[in-house]
């Protein structure tokens, strides 16, 4: 069964490290086979990049659109998700997730679920600041 994409004017969509934009009226797109793809709305700039959680899903990203670089960025990615479990215990969970998901090498579900511990990050990040210090710490 194809995917179904729908792309509002001037939307972009990335396949296969190819950036497609829609440069007309609304577009309806049907996929046939397997591609790595993420819409403009999924995609992080590496401006973006500018906490753990989000540095995790960006390294992500360019090993899911731009494969081969498994040597440079694997290192990379296990060093910010060990650290960002470390730092954030309640956070382990989806580190795992993670984790077991780049095993696979199944780097859409890995991005999906560095999208929720991004959620999660900005929930640490909103709590009163005693808690969060205590729980970067590990304490309670």
């Amino acid at each position: 069964m194809p995917l179904t994409i729908n792309l509002r004017p001037k939307e972009r969509l990335i396949v296969n490290g190819v950036v497609i934009e829609n440069s007309g009226q609304s577009a309806k797109l049907l996929v046939h086979n397997t591609a790595a793809l993420l819409r403009e709305k999924d995609i992080l700039t590496e401006e973006q990049a500018t906490t753990p959680a989000r540095r995790i899903y960006f390294a992500i990203q360019c090993e899911y659109l731009f494969p081969g670089k498994e040597t440079v960025l694997l290192p990379i990615i296990y060093k910010f998700i060990t650290e960002f479990a470390a730092a954030a215990p309640s956070a382990s969970t989806l580190a795992q997730q993670i984790t077991e998901f780049i095993e696979k090498r199944d780097w859409y579900h890995a991005l999906k679920t560095a999208k929720q511990l991004i959620a999660r990050e900005q929930e640490i990040l909103n709590e009163p600041c005693g808690q969060a210090v205590s729980e970067a710490a590990g304490v309670g």
